[in-house]
């Protein structure tokens, strides 16, 4: 067995384990943790393999940029965790006391993770990953491009509309936009791409 299957094969177990423990366990914070856990073994596993998945040399910049947001993503991921497991009655909800707070780091991490995104070396793990980005580099870099471009509007404009609106309606709202954007704009360029080919 390669080693790139056994590293699709650990994603894949880790990520359908994860799915088990969201909709069976019932008590939070041992779900909480036990997604925790599952979620950074994935991550480092995606960190080991790196210059495997992206099919570059370890020296390349963009195997280092993607160690870099995958490391990143991991901090996240248990800042995450550990909010959502010390929050009072165990609720992760974004309230008014912490809505600033919470919106505040969201944006900083669109903008961080968009400022980056255009380094992103074409793979199937990181990254906006939709069936037809995984497909063409080409389209994965246009999309990745117009992340980029519409992580600082998007940011700034969930932080201002915080102080206005309810904390999880901008939260969703703003996350939705930065992703949904650049997808159907991708899907728009795949498809004129594909047509142009026939």
């Amino acid at each position: 067995m390669k080693k790139n299957d056994f590293t699709r094969i650990i994603l894949l177990v880790t990520s359908l384990l994860m799915l088990v423990v969201g909709f069976v366990m019932s008590e939070r914070n041992v779900n909480i943790l036990i997604l925790g856990i599952l979620a950074i073994i994935s991550l480092v596993v995606l960190d080991r393999q790196a210059s495997k998945i992206v099919g570059l040399s370890e020296d390349n910049p963009k195997v280092k940029t993607f160690r870099f947001l995958n490391m990143f993503t991991i901090f996240i991921a248990m800042l995450c965790f550990i909010f959502a497991s010390w929050s009072q009655n165990n609720q992760t909800s974004i309230t008014e006391d912490n809505k600033t707070l919470i919106i505040g780091l969201i944006s900083i991490f669109i903008m961080f993770f968009g400022n980056l995104s255009p380094k992103i070396p074409f793979n199937r793990y990181l990254g906006l990953r939709l069936p037809w980005t995984i497909r063409d580099e080409e389209t994965w870099k246009a999309a990745h491009r117009l992340v980029g471009y519409s992580s600082f509007p998007i940011a700034i404009a969930m932080f201002i509309m915080s102080f206005f609106i309810d904390g999880d309606t901008v939260g969703i709202v703003g996350v939705l936009t930065w992703i949904i954007i650049p997808g159907i704009y991708s899907y728009i360029f795949y498809y004129k791409k594909l047509k142009g080919l026939n």
